[in-house]
């Protein structure tokens, strides 16, 4: 049977290997995670038939929810006046993150491939947070990509813009971060691990709250502090006293040529001609939606200002443009797969009896919490890499609650 075994190896390398690399890559390497996903998936599938396995392995309430959203979807090109764009959509982001999804939950399934995730993941973290740092200290263009600090003026020399890191806007940055500070908080306080390792993951949550606040996100504020509070709430009482002390801090050290830039409603007053314009694009077809993915082009039609039929937009709202892309139906299946994903997983920490996998679990799951909220008022599920970062959480989230279930 070594025939059969050899390229099973080989292929389960192949996929596990890749998944690491989109996490890595994430932030700064859209192509390569695009690559990364496809090859996870063919050498995923190529493995199970040549070991004659299901390719899934299981049927859950939340792929059926899955399917459902993908059916959604795909029912939408009814009313696309753009069937180019929608199907091109469908196959190239619908169907290639929920097939990541799936594909995470399959492959990470061992204790040691989750380590070395985990290990892969911290080191992407701490290469962003030192291309942040070097960004808004030292030469105010990211080391990556180039891209400048937002808004730095040279002319005003105590204003350093804020930072982006590799990504183009404070906004993607702050969405980042946001995934990624619950799990790190969540372990340095229960992972129980050496002190080296709590350490080092105390570290790396003090870096990325500490960007996140230099960010100027308010929407990423607000998610990060209703999220905080909710973990305070039903499991750290702890946390709301750091929550205070964060309070405080704040106010005592931010810079106070800051203030008008940080309470400026410019950005407010846009999104709701936003949404307003949003919303009518979605009465058009409120029940099936306007068509996967036409939601931009739409935008430039509906639109009552100078740049009519020149320039679209995002709703900066991922639920009132998915309504629109695919209607009420469509958003109602996403609602629910997502808080499915999110209960199972408070479900399963309740029986956790391994530290490690319930910190990750939590953490993963308040990060899950915390990017939707942010979703409310940004682009986030229809950015690339977040969008690839959000589906990848989940499936990793699900693979540890499946290990963790087999422990209990």
């Amino acid at each position: 049977m070594d025939w059969i075994n050899k390229p099973c190896s080989l292929l389960d390398k192949v996929s596990e290997w890749s998944i690491y690399l989109i996490i890595f890559v994430l932030p700064f390497g859209k192509s390569i995670v695009e690559i990364c996903i496809v090859t996870a998936l063919v050498s995923l599938v190529l493995k199970r038939i040549l070991a004659k396995e299901k390719i899934i392995s299981e049927n859950s309430n939340i792929n059926v929810l899955l399917y459902l959203f993908l059916a959604a979807s795909l029912i939408s090109l009814i009313n696309s006046e753009h069937l180019n764009l929608s199907i091109r959509a469908f196959f190239s982001k619908s169907l290639k993150f929920a097939a990541l999804f799936l594909a995470a939950k399959e492959i990470i399934n061992t204790r040691k491939k989750l380590n070395n995730f985990v290990i892969i993941a911290s080191l992407s973290c701490v290469i962003i947070l030192l291309d942040a740092f070097v960004q808004h200290y030292i030469t105010h263009v990211d080391l990556l990509h180039s891209y400048p600090a937002f808004q730095f003026d040279k002319s005003v020399p105590q204003f350093l813009g804020f930072p982006t890191a590799s990504f183009p806007f404070p906004n993607d940055f702050a969405a980042w971060m946001l995934m990624f500070v619950f799990p790190f908080c969540i372990f340095a306080l229960l992972g129980k691990g050496k002190w080296q390792v709590t350490a080092f993951a105390s570290a790396v949550s003090i870096g990325l709250l500490y960007f996140l606040a230099l960010t100027k996100v308010r929407g990423a504020w607000l998610a990060f502090i209703i999220s905080f509070a909710l973990l305070a709430l039903i499991k750290l009482k702890k946390l709301g006293v750091i929550l205070l002390i964060v309070f405080i801090l704040s106010a005592v050290l931010i810079n106070r040529s800051l203030i008008p830039a940080i309470f400026s409603m410019t950005s407010i007053n846009d999104r709701s001609v936003m949404w307003k314009n949003s919303v009518e694009i979605f009465k058009r077809h409120p029940i099936l939606g306007n068509g996967l993915n036409t939601f931009y082009v739409n935008y430039m039609n509906i639109r009552e200002d100078e740049f009519k039929y020149t320039h679209g937009s995002y709703a900066h709202n991922c639920y009132l443009q998915m309504a629109a892309d695919i209607g009420l139906v469509g958003l109602l299946m996403f609602v629910l797969f997502a808080g499915s994903v999110i209960l199972k997983a408070f479900k399963s920490i309740k029986a956790a009896t391994d530290p490690y996998y319930y910190s990750i679990i939590l953490g993963i799951n308040m990060g899950l919490i915390a990017f939707l909220l942010h979703s409310f008022v940004d682009t986030n599920l229809y950015s690339l890499n977040l969008s690839a970062l959000f589906w990848l959480s989940a499936g990793i989230m699900l693979a540890v609650v499946k290990m963790n279930k087999s422990i209990a």
